[in-house]
């Protein structure tokens, strides 16, 4: 009889060890809380396609889970006070988690986030470590990952900062596909500053790829389901695992991992009438994501020598840059949503970052990747945000000539570029995850609380990095410039502005070969037990300047090969 593994999380990292589990030939069962919107998954290649209603992720929030009955619990560290309860850093709860309504955004994490102690050294208040694996090991995995998700990009425009970084043997699965109009605007103006921009990779199609069809560029990428199929994502590893034998149960949400000693024995999960089952297994791997994995990890009670479950939560912190362009429609919305990146300000050795750092007190600083270009998606979104807005101006109705008149002029859509920073979270013991001793879900379990602030680094890099995302706007031609950090979320405005806003969780049951330094080993196993895996972002001992998904990929297909 085959070994019975079971799966919490069918997102890109728990799809991932879902495939290669099936395909190594254990009897798979992948358990997710969210519905499904695939009726296709036991095909080779997908046939669903968007209706107009559902693309509209950012309007309707289909994919989020309901703030009411699965709400979160924010404390901001920084400011004391009545912590938050609802919608906090949800990732969609459905099958293909996060990605599928992901930006599909595919750089790598460069050398030195995986030995940022070695390379950079401590920083003050922080816990800076080292993975316990360098960037060469993971590298064959990342050409694995791009071509399991088909990724475009250009190996020969890749700076020589970021080849240096993040070096590579292979050109990317696909050539880039057409170029967002905002961000060759964007990307002309900080070559006049003397920055390296470069196509940033992206998991979507350029030509035909792995049974889907060529991308449209329509420019709805984040937030919403890909229209037409094209882009790659958790689905892709989800559909190879069903094909294999796994099965998928929606809307089944786990609730509890059996254990005895250092051996799990099943899983325990509540079906969507709130009905509870147990799953027996031989392997259990937890991939709901950073925050839920350790909180079902906390209600399970696993064993934990380290004291550090939970502990050493990371965000990004983001930072943002708004060029107003009054005197013409620079349609920052017209194409692939953002095709343009840079990598100058997530090193350490920019001009001027050493001595901005010794000013703060600190060894060093670095920012993140930066996404250049792009705008207001879509009329609906930009309508909404006139809405909220003409009540605050006291202009009268929010539907009334103001609002009119402002759709005609579309000053958000067609006269607004930005640009946006994916800065590094530093890793602090404090930023963690526990259970709420109060609020409960809607089956009666204590839900995530949250407790977060950022460091003195983050702060003193968004202050040294937020006056050049404004210069590259004004080198654009921009008439008017805002520059300001980004710490709440834009899809859910009821939310306060102490909440992180972005989706990129990260740690909370780190690795480490030093069962006293983390939660999990060097291939993403607890250390205090024998066949309880984890495959999601909570493994990263650090956040690193980009975006996490491709890492994510690429590190669970390391550790599973190496233990399936």
């Amino acid at each position: 009889m085959a070994e019975r593994a079971v799966v919490v999380g069918s997102g890109p990292g728990g799809a991932t060890a879902a495939m290669l589990l099936a395909e190594a030939g254990w009897d798979v069962t992948v358990l997710e809380r969210g519905p499904s919107h695939f009726e296709d998954l036991r095909e080779a290649a997908p046939r669903h396609v968007f209706s107009p209603d559902e693309i509209k992720g950012p309007v309707r929030g289909f994919e989020y889970p309901d703030p009411l009955a699965e709400p979160r619990v924010y404390a901001d560290r920084a400011l004391p006070g009545r912590p938050v309860t609802g919608f906090v850093n949800a990732l969609p709860a459905a099958v293909g988690g996060g990605s599928v309504h992901w930006d599909a955004k595919t750089p790598r994490l460069w050398d030195l986030d995986f030995a940022k102690r070695s390379t950079l050294g401590p920083l003050p208040d922080a816990d800076v470590v080292d993975w316990p694996f360098d960037y060469a090991e993971l590298a064959p995995f990342y050409d694995e990952a791009e071509a399991l998700l088909g990724v475009q990009g250009d190996r020969a425009a890749l700076p020589a900062l970021t080849l240096r970084r993040a070096p590579r043997t292979r050109d990317f699965p696909m050539p880039p596909g057409p170029d967002q109009t905002s961000s060759v605007r964007v990307a002309a103006a900080a070559r006049s500053l003397g920055l390296a921009p470069y196509p940033m990779p992206m998991a979507a199609n350029s030509r035909p790829y792995d049974g889907r069809p060529v991308c449209t560029d329509c420019g709805t990428c984040c937030g919403y389901g890909c229209p037409g199929g094209a882009r790659g994502s958790a689905l892709t590893a989800l559909r190879r695992a069903v094909l294999a034998g796994a099965e998928v149960r929606s809307l089944c949400t786990a609730v509890a991992v059996r254990h005895t000693g250092r051996r799990a024995r099943g899983v325990v999960y509540a079906d969507a009438e709130g009905r509870r089952s147990e799953l027996p297994a031989d392997r259990v791997v937890l991939a709901g994501s950073a925050v839920e994995s350790c909180r079902l990890a906390a209600l399970s009670e696993l064993p934990d020598r380290s004291g550090l479950l939970g502990r050493h939560l990371m965000f990004h912190w983001y930072s943002v840059a708004y060029g107003l362009f009054l005197g013409e429609r620079v349609r920052g919305a017209r194409g692939r949503n953002v095709t343009h990146a840079l990598d100058d300000f997530a090193d350490p050795d920019q001009p001027g970052a050493r001595a901005a750092a010794r000013a703060a007190g600190l060894p060093y600083l670095r920012g993140g990747v930066v996404e250049l270009g792009g705008g207001q998606p879509g009329r609906v979104r930009e309508g909404h945000v006139y809405r909220r807005l003409l009540p605050l101006l006291a202009a009268g109705s929010p539907y009334g000539p103001a609002f009119a008149r402002l759709m005609r002029q579309s000053p958000l859509r067609d006269r607004l570029l930005g640009v946006q920073m994916h800065g590094e979270d530093i890793s602090q013991r404090d930023n963690r995850v526990t259970l709420d001793p109060a609020v409960r879900d809607w089956l009666g379990v204590p839900v995530p609380r949250i407790s977060w602030a950022p460091h003195r680094h983050e702060l003193t890099a968004q202050r040294f990095c937020l006056p050049r995302l404004a210069a590259l706007l004004r080198a654009a031609g921009a008439d008017a410039v805002a520059a300001v950090p980004e710490t709440r979320s834009r899809l859910f405005p009821r939310e306060p502005g102490t909440v992180p806003g972005n989706f990129h969780t990260l740690g909370g049951l780190r690795m480490s070969h030093d069962p006293a330094a983390g939660v999990t080993d060097g291939v993403g196993r607890m250390h205090a037990m024998d066949n309880v895996f984890v495959a999601d972002g909570s493994l990263f001992p650090t956040s690193g300047g980009h975006n996490p998904t491709l890492t994510i990929v690429a590190t669970v297909l390391r550790n599973t090969r190496r233990t399936a």
